[in-house]
């Protein structure tokens, strides 16, 4: 659908798996972090990221009513009712990414990690504070955000530190995404994928 067209192909099965009424305010928050992820990347001048992420930050500021319906991602926000907390989330991703922007490329920077954290609460804490039924931790949630962050990076962790999270399927596909070292040979990716895919049918 038109709303999955700028998710990876993992995010899209998560989104697949999210509650019903929660699947558009989730691929939401994805996308936007991935639109952002994008303008972080683009070799351009920090200044320019700078005020490029500024006008988002502009546009979620504004009452939903005047918010420039040529945007895709604004338009689907503001048709979402009772949206305050999902703007309260975008927002906070614009501060992580303008702190990403700031360090300069330095991936192990104290900024990248704040920044990693700012979007694992609005991203993963979001969604397992949405789905209220969850019995997990807020500190095993953050852990399992903190490992997608650095992943969706390319930043290095230990395969190993992937703990499941009862009861949240998506954030858990989302963990898996990453859950394989990059010099992995194809053999292993292959062993994530149909982890991936065990978990996405039984949830184990």
């Amino acid at each position: 659908m038109d709303a999955e067209r700028n998710l990876s192909p993992p995010q899209r099965l998560a989104v697949a798996y999210a509650r019903r009424e929660l699947r558009e305010a989730f691929s939401l928050l994805l996308e936007f972090d991935n639109r952002l992820m994008a303008l972080a990347a683009k070799g351009q001048e920090s200044l320019i990221k700078q005020l490029r992420l500024a006008w988002w930050r502009e546009q979620l500021d504004k009452d939903r009513d005047i918010r420039p319906l040529g945007e895709p991602l604004l338009a689907r926000l503001s048709a979402i009712e009772n949206s305050e907390g999902l703007v309260s989330a975008l927002r906070s991703l614009v501060d992580a990414w303008e702190q990403i922007v700031s360090a300069e490329g330095d991936p192990e920077s104290p900024e990248i990690a704040a920044a990693n954290l700012t979007r694992t609460d609005a991203i993963f804490g979001n969604y397992a504070h949405w789905a209220t039924d969850s019995c997990n931790s807020p500190e095993a949630v953050r852990d399992a955000g903190e490992f997608w962050a650095r992943g969706s990076l390319g930043l290095s962790m230990a395969v190993k530190d992937v703990k499941l999270l009862p009861g949240l399927k998506p954030l858990n596909l989302l963990q898996l995404a990453y859950a394989v070292d990059g010099d992995a040979n194809g053999l292993a990716r292959f062993r994530i994928f149909l982890r991936m895919s065990w978990h996405g049918l039984t949830g184990m």
